[in-house]
């Protein structure tokens, strides 16, 4: 599993792409987190709020109060933002996926790290 620092770096990625999904409100957020993680990462709302506010201020996500609870959605930007994530992931992947092939081949012969 990622590291709490890596997560605390990818959190405003992760919850664009769930609200990209639905409209949906922060503790169902963090419920689709902790379900997608299979428990093993729970942000809290002193996370996720200023991850929502952040976003919101970038104008990728609107918020709609429904019923007393904020409901966020994503705007176009925010899918021309994903859209970009997603591409700059894929380069990364395929560059990462690089480095280990390259050290994969030197190192056959040799045990994997501990």
């Amino acid at each position: 599993m990622m590291s709490k620092e890596i997560r605390k770096g990818f959190l405003k990625m992760i919850v664009l792409k769930i609200i990209s999904e639905r409209p949906i409100h922060g503790y169902d957020i963090i419920n689709e987190i902790e379900s997608k993680t299979m428990g093993h990462w729970v942000p809290s709302p002193g996370s996720i709020y200023p991850a929502l506010d952040f976003l919101e201020s970038k104008g990728y996500i609107t918020m709609e109060e429904i019923d007393r609870k904020k409901v966020y959605t994503i705007t176009e930007e925010g899918k021309e933002a994903l859209k970009y994530i997603d591409q700059k992931r894929r380069e990364l992947a395929r560059e990462i996926n690089a480095i280990f092939e390259d050290t994969t081949e030197e190192n056959d012969d040799e045990k994997p790290c501990d």
